[in-house]
Parts: C-alpha cells; sequence; structure tokens
C-alpha cells in the first residue's frame, strides 16, 4: 500500500518536477553568464574585490527558488486531493490516515530537499569556478535560509489546503508566508549564528498538518 502510495504521488509530481529542475538550471545559467561578463568587463579582481571585501550576493537570483519550489510541490500534491474533499478517501485504505498522510508528505518534502541539494551542489560550482573556498562557503551559509524557507512554504501551504475552515486557512497561510519572509534575506552571512534555531522553529511545521487532517475525518469545521 505504500508502494502505491509513492507511485501516486510520484505521478502527480513528475512532469512538474521537471519544469522546477529546469527553472533552477535556467536560473544558476544566468547567474554563470552573468559571472562571466563580470570578469571579461572588469577584471577578475573587480569581482574579487566586490565578493571579498563588499560582501555582494551575485547569486541574489536563487533567493525565492526554493521556497517557489516548495509551494509548487504542495500545490500539485494536494490540490486534487481537497479539491470536492478528495482527501477523505485516505480514511478508507487499510492504514491508519496518519500514516498515508505521512507518506505523501515524505514524497513531497525527498522532492524539495533533492531539488534544493540540486541548487546547492550548482552555487558551489559556479561560484567554485572564480573564487575560493572560504567565498564559496560563506555563499551556501548565506543561502542556506532561503533553503530552509522551502519548509514553510511548503507545509504551510499543504496545512492551508488540508484545513476546512477558511479563516484557518487565512491564518496558516500569513503565519506561512511571514516566516518565509523572515528567511528571505539578501545579506551576506545573516543568519550565521542563528540557523539551527530557525531550522529548529522550522522543525514544528512536520506534525502540523496531522491536526487538521484529524479534524477534516472527524468532520469538525
Amino acid at each position: 500500500m505504500y508502494k502505491a502510495i509513492v507511485y501516486k504521488e510520484w505521478i502527480k509530481l513528475r512532469w512538474f518536477l521537471l519544469v522546477l529542475l529546469g527553472i533552477t538550471l535556467a536560473v544558476y545559467g544566468k547567474i554563470f553568464i552573468m559571472l562571466r561578463s563580470a570578469v571579461l568587463a572588469k577584471g577578475a579582481y573587480h569581482l574579487w574585490y566586490m565578493a571579498a571585501i563588499k560582501q555582494s550576493v551575485f547569486y541574489g537570483d536563487i533567493m525565492w527558488l526554493a521556497p517557489f519550489v516548495g509551494l509548487v510541490t504542495a500545490l500539485v500534491q494536494f490540490v486534487p486531493e481537497t479539491g470536492k474533499r478528495r482527501l477523505r478517501i485516505l480514511f478508507h485504505l487499510p492504514l491508519p490516515h496518519t500514516l498515508s498522510l505521512v507518506c505523501m508528505l515524505g514524497v513531497g518534502c525527498l522532492c524539495v530537499a533533492g531539488l534544493c541539494g540540486i541548487s546547492a551542489v550548482c552555487l558551489a560550482l559556479i561560484m567554485g569556478c572564480y573564487f575560493p573556498a572560504e567565498i564559496v562557503s560563506g555563499a551556501l551559509l548565506t543561502a542556506a535560509p532561503w533553503c530552509l524557507a522551502a519548509v514553510p512554504a511548503y507545509f504551510g501551504a499543504v496545512l492551508a489546503l488540508v484545513e476546512t475552515a477558511w479563516w484557518r486557512k487565512a491564518v496558516y497561510g500569513v503565519i506561512a508566508f511571514g516566516t518565509v519572509l523572515l528567511l528571505v534575506k539578501k545579506s551576506f552571512g545573516v543568519f550565521e549564528l542563528s540557523l539551527g534555531g530557525y531550522a529548529l522553529a522550522c522543525a514544528l511545521y512536520l506534525p502540523t498538518v496531522l491536526l487538521p487532517a484529524h479534524r477534516f475525518k472527524r468532520g469538525i469545521v
């Protein structure tokens, strides 16, 4: 049964994942071309000066990439499930609905994490072409909270979709959007000392989807 759920989610997500992967690679292609053009136009010294002294964030185009991936993945997974209350089908499967939902969320999280991992590798490779390891590690640290923002984007969207009451949908949406805005800052290493705390806070999203699913099963609005 778990294999059937995983396969169902894969059928829903596969083409959208290819599109999201294409968007990710296109954004990094733009960054690579921009850096290469800067080297040809002003020289490598200017680029190093901007990176090491001015701490410029050349890769700001990826700032909203991970939250976008999380949001799209949630919509693709759960819009078909929540339309016309189709989510109740989960409650008639021969296994607990919590496990079915966790399995669905696991597939979505793996897809989002995989795309964020590819994004991090692309950033490291592109920055590594022009800068030493210290600047590359700083770039990855700067981009880490942007990738972390995929968590509230994904789970916040899932919460808003699974929830039955419109006022709770609005509350969950506002909280998720505020959390994403808090994490998406175009500043070099701004979360260096507090990234672990924000990661723990985002981890609180993991069990929250089960509560509206439980209310959905009981018919509580």
